[in-house]
């Protein structure tokens, strides 16, 4: 069974305690958590939020999220350590993230964390290509960006981060061929240049694609939920990551399942702890389940699932359920909380379509040059001039 996000390179780390410490430490937290920002859903509230101020939007990846750590170890080696919001760690050794200015690129980056994600990339012969693109910087050398705007947090990566490593691989091809994925920056585009990414940026695209990340210019990373990271997805884009219980009929002999025939699927809420609630079952047709997932029956069963939201799709195969499968979640420890799938069901009650997100375009470009208008005149004026 396929899937398209990719897995995470490097050597698996089993004792992560230090490595968690070190987290902690360099981002000064009282005690470790995944840090990673994660957006909420977008709907029409939002709309009005990205008018009153600035935002970049980019394309958001169907791929895994990563973290990494940069070091150096004891034997002044480079090591990059990523990891997911499972926590779990990937080791990737002699992986170079060279300090700018130096022309040797001897001397590497260590107590560095930046954030971004893996994707594949289909080429055109058919063969595939582990990217990772990067989006955000938390630490560089021990300094803390996390209370920094944006532009600061990008400058820093781009110039101090992903700049020196190209300039690296340029110069040495022979490198580059043995490295096992390739570093690239993210395009980010503001908001009023939306029209850029739908037009030019998604369909060039060698991966798979589901909808659109709008992050505030202005506002801190926030570590856990960010309400200024803002996630939209069309409506058949919208998605629950779900626990799966399947319940397989009884044979003809007592107490004995019959494993040949389709299953009732469950679809399971994660209620915090161990706990899961039901919410629904899968739609899918009987030709579906013989096509996908007959011959392993039972594969399925307490796996997490993503699964897309789609009516439509529903009343055409007259299914039982609008929710259809998309992928397997095996990046994800737990299914989706209930409070997450509350805000999903709000977003595909309040959806707004990307016509409505491209009408709302010349408004919100207008209300960003008045901002800058107001902070240029701000900046002409001694009394109300920033120090």
């Amino acid at each position: 069974m396929t899937s398209s996000v990719p897995n995470i390179p490097g050597e698996f780390v089993r004792d992560t305690g230090a490595l968690k410490e070190k987290v902690a430490s360099l981002l000064k937290l009282n005690s470790y958590k995944f840090p990673g920002a994660q957006p909420i859903s977008f709907g029409s509230k939002q709309l009005q939020e990205i008018e009153q101020e600035d935002f970049f939007v980019a394309e958001k990846s169907d791929g895994v999220r990563c973290l990494a750590l940069l070091t150096v170890n004891n034997r002044k080696e480079p090591e990059v350590y990523l990891f997911d919001r499972k926590s779990n760690f990937h080791v990737v050794r002699n992986f170079r993230f060279p300090i700018p200015g130096d022309p040797t690129f001897r001397k590497c980056l260590k107590n560095t964390i930046i954030d971004g994600e893996f994707v594949l990339d289909k080429e055109p012969d058919g063969s595939t290509q582990l990217k990772f693109l990067l989006f955000d910087c938390l630490c560089i050398e021990e300094k803390v960006l996390v209370s920094r705007g944006l532009m600061t947090r990008l400058g820093y990566l781009k110039a101090d981060i992903i700049k020196p490593h190209q300039e690296m691989v340029k110069k040495n091809p022979d490198m580059a061929r043995r490295m096992p994925f390739i570093v690239e920056f993210k395009e980010q585009q503001f908001t009023h240049h939306l029209d850029i990414v739908f037009n030019e940026i998604i369909p060039k695209l060698k991966h798979g694609n589901d909808g659109l990340i709008f992050t505030s210019v202005n506002a801190p990373y926030a570590m856990g939920t960010c309400n200024k990271m803002l996630k939209w997805k069309p409506l058949n884009e919208n998605s629950v990551d779900f626990k799966v219980e399947l319940l397989f009929p009884g044979s003809s002999l007592p107490g004995v399942k019959d494993f040949t025939a389709k299953p009732r699927i469950n679809l399971l809420i994660w209620q915090g702890g161990t706990d899961y609630s039901r919410f629904s079952e899968l739609g899918i047709t009987d030709e579906e389940w013989d096509r996908q997932f007959k011959q392993k029956p039972t594969y399925m069963d307490g796996k997490i699932i993503e699964c897309n939201y789609d009516p439509e799709l529903q009343r055409e195969l007259n299914l039982s359920s609008p929710w259809r499968f998309m992928r397997f979640r095996d990046d994800k420890p737990d299914g989706n909380h209930q409070s997450t799938v509350n805000n999903v069901m709000r977003s595909i009650e309040d959806a707004v379509s990307q016509e409505q997100l491209i009408a709302c375009m010349p408004k919100i470009k207008e209300a960003s040059n008045r901002r800058k208008e107001s902070e240029l005149t701000d900046d002409r004026d001694p009394k109300k001039r920033r120090l």
